[in-house]
């Protein structure tokens, strides 16, 4: 979290401790009193359950995503790879799916293939000046990132978002001495765990395009 999101939580956190305070006065209950105690650990409870939601839900809601703006990736996302192995110069295409599971403090990726699953282990969402950026560090296993014989490797993906249409597009890099490229198009908000099923949305998303292109639709 950076700094100026963790200052305006505290300011935040702040103004509605000392509207207690103040409405505390008002009402003439004593602050070190049973009542004021009660009222203090009324409130705590309140200010827990606010910021426990708009980590999780309230930070995608427009208007009150301002309080702290967090760009929003979270949900499926659908695409091609391809890949160069270094030594041999063979390129790999391929289409590939992309699961962000998303709240404001964290962010978990997962890219399936046909074949295979790569896990993220560690991920970072650059906003600066128009630039967006998602970068994030994967292994083909999700339980031992530290293993040197798994597949592991590191994705730079640059963000651009309009209206109707988000995409990701960029390089990544693998320890097997394999380089590449990918582009990814938003498909759904919900998480879609299988490739197959991505697959389908995704050609049922881009015929729906064609069709309303054409005029059909």
């Amino acid at each position: 979290m950076k700094s100026e999101e963790s200052r305006r939580i505290v300011i935040i956190t702040f103004i509605i401790s000392l509207l207690f305070v103040i409405a505390q006065a008002l009402t003439g209950i004593e602050l070190l009193s049973f009542k004021g105690i009660k009222a203090a650990f009324s409130a705590t409870g309140v200010l827990s359950a606010w910021w426990w939601f708009y980590f999780n839900y309230g930070w995608k809601i427009k208007h009150l995503n301002l309080i702290l703006y967090r760009q929003n990736i979270n949900g499926t996302w659908f695409g091609n790879y391809e890949s160069k192995d270094i030594q041999t110069g063979k390129i790999y295409k391929g289409e590939i799916s992309l699961v962000i599971k998303q709240n404001y403090l964290t962010i978990k990726i997962t890219s399936i293939t046909e074949r295979f699953k790569n896990y993220s282990y560690s991920e970072e969402l650059i906003c600066k000046d128009e630039k967006k950026q998602v970068i994030y560090v994967y292994s083909q296993d999700e339980l031992s990132s530290t293993d040197h014989n798994t597949r592991k490797g590191t994705s730079e993906l640059e963000l651009t978002t309009s209206d109707d249409k988000s995409m990701l597009y960029g390089k990544f890099w693998t320890n097997n001495g394999t380089v590449g490229s990918l582009t990814f198009t938003k498909i759904s908000d919900v998480h879609i765990v299988f490739f197959d099923n991505a697959k389908k949305l995704y050609e049922e998303s881009n015929a729906k395009i064609i069709l309303k292109e054409r005029g059909a639709i």
